[in-house]
């Protein structure tokens, strides 16, 4: 399965699917205080 494939979460499983999207938007949301924090530094 390729990684933009989202066939599989689509039809067999909706709610794995959006647990998935919300743990992207989570390490999203990480690394985005991770770089405000090292821009606040230098």
């Amino acid at each position: 399965m390729s990684l933009f494939d989202l066939s599989h979460f689509k039809e067999n499983c909706p709610v794995e699917a959006r647990n998935y999207f919300k743990e992207i938007l989570n390490k999203l949301e990480s690394i985005e205080r991770r770089l405000d924090s090292l821009e606040k530094k230098s």
